[in-house]
């Protein structure tokens, strides 16, 4: 059974227009807040995998489903699965809830680059070790 990891964000005054709703494009600095937790609980520590030299794991690709509105001081619930792997990259699916309903589903890939070459590489095995218990069941 995979394990979801879960957190909690809210948001913030600065990061609504005056109406009190959000701005979209927040919704991925608060997903990527919420990987930066989830990558510690993965087995990584921050700089292990932020400052990593040997290779590099960008995201290539961010997408955004927005289902209903944040509304500034709300609080919502946030769960974080790996969506799926690749030879060369992985899927992250954040869901964002507010009282069981589903607010925004964010989904970013990583791919791996070598930290040299840039060019891409094959996901390392430790990677994929450490995130295969947080893969999503088919």
């Amino acid at each position: 059974m995979s394990q979801i990891f879960k957190s909690q964000i809210q948001i913030k005054f600065h990061e609504a227009d005056p109406a009190g709703i959000m701005y979209f494009a927040n919704i991925f600095s608060l997903a990527h807040d919420t990987f930066e937790q989830f990558i510690q609980k993965a087995g990584y520590t921050w700089a292990g995998w932020f400052k990593e030299t040997k290779y590099m794991i960008p995201i290539r690709h961010a997408e955004c489903d927005y289902l209903r509105p944040f509304h500034a001081g709300g609080v919502y619930d946030v769960e974080v699965a790996v969506a799926e792997f690749s030879t060369s990259s992985f899927k992250m699916q954040y869901t964002f809830k507010q009282n069981g309903h589903d607010h925004a589903i964010v989904r970013m890939v990583h791919t791996t680059l070598d930290g040299k070459t840039f060019k891409k590489i094959d996901l390392p095995e430790e990677v994929r070790t450490k995130l295969t218990p947080y893969l999503k069941a088919p």
